[in-house]
């Protein structure tokens, strides 16, 4: 999979077991798979592990 490497986006917080990242308009489709494939491979279970993602202007809009 293809790395944003310097890049403009950027992770902002972690609160409880959710991830709140800073991602430039013109990184948007790069970065979305990149995040969700890492999140849901980060580590191996017996179930599988999903991720939803959620996009807005802030953390309320995403939900």
């Amino acid at each position: 999979m293809k790395r944003v490497v310097n890049g403009k986006s950027k992770i902002l917080l972690q609160a409880h077991d959710e991830l709140i990242f800073d991602v430039h308009n013109s990184e948007l489709e790069k970065i979305q798979p990149m995040i969700k494939h890492e999140m849901e491979n980060a580590f191996k279970l017996d179930v599988p592990l999903t991720v939803e993602l959620g996009m807005g202007k802030d953390w309320l809009e995403a939900h």
